[in-house]
């Protein structure tokens, strides 16, 4: 897994730091309840990348229980009074930071319990909206890969900073979560784009009459920022009009 630095730089800022004991617990129940699998980095900045479930909230002792960090390698660096950084990108784009307490066991599996964080870094409702591209049969792109073929797909849906998608699944080699893509080309509004991507997660190779599709999603990595407003200017139209359809 490799770490996606541009979308930690927009994630941890200022602006989308919330301290308040409502949003943090909405929050972290929501990753348990969705048993969603969150990126950690083990140390300071360079430190080792892991993917672990956050399994439990205790909050009368404000701490949390955290699945033991896969690759297992990784898990020698887990010792008392370590830095984490935790985050997820898959859907609402979410973070906060913590340290190690203890490994122990926790329903007879390996576990760890962490710190409950002092804030959670959520990423603003305007930058995590996304809508359906309007164009008929599907906006068509095509994923640039190192060391592999391109693949051919059209989006699912689009937002500032990503993309679902729906594609030929690969004859070649495999799509992996984490994978880094040479770029995503695709046009948008009637202008071409060329913009690098991690993938965030695959699904199984389906067979729709006899076609093998796969769906997936990717975070962009340094999209232009006239792109990223484009969008979330077109997914705002998209939701006013849902809610007045809606309304109707």
């Amino acid at each position: 897994m490799r770490l996606n630095q541009c979308l930690l730089d927009q994630l941890f800022t200022e602006e989308n730091r919330q301290t308040g004991s409502g949003p943090i617990e909405r929050a972290l129940a929501e990753l348990v309840a969705d048993g969603e699998v969150l990126a950690v980095m083990v140390g300071r900045a360079g430190g080792t990348l892991a993917q672990a479930a956050l399994l439990h909230t205790e909050i009368d002792a404000s701490t949390l229980i955290l699945d033991e960090l896969m690759p297992e390698t990784a898990n020698v660096r887990l010792l008392c009074g370590e830095d984490l950084l935790l985050w997820s990108s898959l859907t609402m784009p979410l973070g906060f930071q913590s340290k190690v307490m203890e490994r122990f066991l926790w329903q007879r599996y390996g576990a760890v319990r962490i710190q409950w964080p002092e804030a959670i870094y959520q990423m603003q409702r305007r930058m995590a909206l996304r809508a359906t591209p309007a164009e008929h049969g599907g906006m068509a792109l095509s994923l640039q890969r190192h060391g592999a073929r391109s693949c051919d797909g059209f989006c699912v849906n689009i937002g500032a900073g990503g993309m679902r998608a729906r594609i030929n699944a690969p004859n070649d080699y495999p799509i992996t979560t984490g994978e880094i893509l040479a770029s995503v080309q695709f046009s948008f509004q009637g202008k071409a784009y060329w913009v690098g991507a991690q993938v965030r997660y695959v699904e199984p190779v389906r067979h729709p009459r006899g076609m093998a599709m796969q769906e997936m999603g990717f975070s962009f990595v340094q999209a232009p920022g006239s792109l990223q407003e484009q969008i979330i200017q077109y997914a705002l139209r998209c939701d006013r009009e849902r809610l007045r359809s809606a309304n109707r």
